[in-house]
């Protein structure tokens, strides 16, 4: 329906375009010298496709229906074939962008595609007037000419008004005023007045007529500050001035271009629809080129992360406030110097090395840096580095963009120790040894090697709670950590997995005895006396042993053996330790139990 709707004002507003160049453009008996149509039709089309062909077609064949029919069906036929025409190559040859955002989308569609479609149109419709007896053969040539001459007309001014005009838009833009508009259409039709209608001003005495240089002003004026939607109806109004002087006789072609020349009306009028639309789009690419530039230095000045921009030589040519924020140089203090200024020391050769063979083979680099402020303080940034180049693959700039991670960094990781380690002893916790449990076990099986599983409970810890409170209670469970850890290696892991629950994991055992001579060793230190003023506390612990591969081969069977094991030393006594007799094959293993030694 929509389709419809749309199709109707086509042949509305073709018809009465016809209509109006048939009155107003024809100084001929055959020929218009300005034919609206053509542009209004190929603006159409090149909107909304080649569907609205057969609405061209009827709407030439309906502005040409009181001609012999013979005419009306070849100029309908006419008209069809330029704008197909003239729509492939836009589309298809030329690509021009029907938003007319560049100069050659404008040259392209009028001189090289309504050029030559215009041509064909042409010779259709003038053979289409010697069929119908209209003209004779012998003027065909002529005929052909000021046929390409009109519809040439058409286009340059009609088309570029569908495109622009199709989609709803603000007229008026932040760029201009209402009151500026108003005086350039106070001015323009003023000294169209003048020099094409022949006006008089009481106040302006003029020794020569106004001739066609007056226009210029108002050319440039509405190119360069009004935007292309009101530059060509600025363009439109000085044609129908033009043709207006030509048809009632007056003021600059009163004679209808005898003594101008009807080319020379033409080259004038087609430059005066290429000019000042040309200069708008210049002057919007201008716009809108310097627009993006301050947007960029805005956002170049406003970002939270550093930049310093470098030329070809690696020296740096801008820096934005962060950059001064973060590091503490001044611009001043840091232009034409190498960005190694900010370098801490902390990483080797290799490793720019390696920056810099990332960079020049890929033109990025991103990763993570120590450097040092100007205060000397050392401070981690995340930075990406991006490599410009022209476009003969030279460089260009360098561009490094980089943020202070320092104290996100050290929140990450007290984030990761505490959610791996015990708030009060701050040894690792059940995940954490969880972790490492599963690292050595692959370790253990990559070297056929043996490690040991020691869990550890202290004896009567309950009591302690009950009678010398929580708080006694904690400062012994921090001391038994401090003990414990004091007496394994960098390499072993002592955990607490809770309440008075300990875990040790001992790595490489190269012997059962080992195992033995450390729980020994952990019997006699933890029952040491531990002085907590007031308080001088005594504890014992239970152990229990399991040794890989002999009591398990993965995490479970050696935490249950080890558990097992402790189990069993507390029901025996306590104050001892108990190496798990599940799969053991040592012949020389030690004794099962050892006494308690109170």
């Amino acid at each position: 329906m929509f389709f419809i709707l749309k199709s109707a004002i086509l042949l509305l507003v073709y018809v009465l375009a016809a209509k109006l160049g048939l009155e107003y453009g024809r100084l001929h008996q055959s020929v218009t010298l300005f034919w609206p149509p053509s542009g209004i039709a190929l603006g159409v089309v090149l909107l909304g496709g080649p569907r609205y062909l057969p609405t061209v077609f009827l709407a030439a064949w309906w502005a040409a229906i009181d001609s012999p029919p013979v005419f009306a069906v070849g100029s309908a036929l006419a008209n069809v074939l330029e704008t197909s025409f003239a729509y492939v190559l836009v589309t298809r040859w030329c690509h021009c962008n029907k938003a007319l955002t560049q100069v050659q989308d404008v040259l392209s569609m009028v001189l090289l595609a309504g050029s030559l479609a215009c041509a064909g149109g042409a010779l259709a419709g003038a053979m289409a007037l010697v069929a119908a007896g209209t003209v004779a053969t012998q003027a065909l040539p002529d005929v052909v000419w000021i046929w390409w001459r009109g519809d040439m007309l058409g286009v340059a001014f009609f088309a570029p008004l569908v495109l622009l005009f199709a989609k709803p838009r603000a007229y008026f833009s932040s760029r201009i005023s209402v009151w500026e508009t108003a005086a350039l259409w106070l001015c323009a039709s003023g000294v169209g007045w003048l020099v094409y209608l022949g006006g008089q001003a009481p106040w302006l005495t003029l020794n020569q007529p106004p001739q066609l240089a007056w226009l210029f002003p108002i050319i440039f004026w509405a190119g360069l500050r009004t935007g292309r939607r009101n530059t060509v109806l600025i363009q439109l109004m000085f044609l129908a001035q033009a043709l207006a002087s030509a048809n009632l006789g007056v003021g600059y072609y009163a004679d209808g271009f005898q003594s101008y020349g009807e080319v020379n009306f033409w080259l004038t009028v087609m430059a005066l629809a290429l000019l000042p639309l040309s200069l708008a789009i210049l002057t919007r690419e201008r716009w809108l080129a310097t627009a993006q530039t301050d947007l960029h230095a805005k956002v170049f000045s406003l970002s939270n992360d550093a930049v310093e921009i470098c030329d070809a030589q690696n020296r740096i040519i801008s820096v934005n406030p962060a950059f001064t924020l973060i590091t503490g140089y001044t611009p001043e203090q840091v232009l034409g110097r190498n960005p190694s200024v900010c370098a801490s020391g902390q990483h080797d050769h290799l490793f720019y090395q390696a920056m810099w063979h990332t960079l020049n083979s890929t033109d990025a680099w991103q990763g993570e840096v120590w450097n040092r402020r100007q205060s000397g303080e050392l401070y981690l940034a995340s930075m990406f580095i991006r490599t410009v180049r022209d476009a003969q693959g030279q460089v260009v700039n360098r561009l490094g963009i980089f943020s202070d991670i320092t104290e996100t960094r050290a929140q990450a990781e007290a984030v990761k120790h505490q959610a791996q380690h015990d708030f009060l002893t701050n040894l690792p916790n059940r995940l954490l040894f969880t972790d490492r449990f599963s690292q050595l076990l692959a370790q253990a099986r990559r070297n056929a090697s043996m490690f040991a599983v020691i869990y550890l409970d202290l004896d009567g810890f309950k009591g302690i709670n009950d009678t010398l409170g929580h708080p006694v209670g904690d400062q012994l469970l921090v001391a038994v950590a401090e003990r414990l850890t004091a007496l394994v290696r960098e390499v072993d892991t002592v955990s607490r997995l809770g309440g008075d629950e300990f875990a040790v994991l001992v790595s490489d055992v190269s012997k059962s005895a080992d195992v033995v001579t450390l729980a020994d060793k952990m019997l006699n230190a933890l029952a040491m006396p531990y002085p907590l003023p007031p308080h001088e506390v005594r504890v014992t612990a239970s152990l229990g042993l399991a040794v890989y591969p002999h009591h398990g081969l993965d995490m479970e069977s050696l935490v249950a053996a080890a558990d097992e094991a402790l189990l069993q030393a507390k029901e025996e006594g306590k104050n001892g330790w108990l190496l798990s007799e599940l799969y053991w094959q040592d012949d020389n293993a030690p004794e099962r139990f050892r006494n308690s030694r109170a």
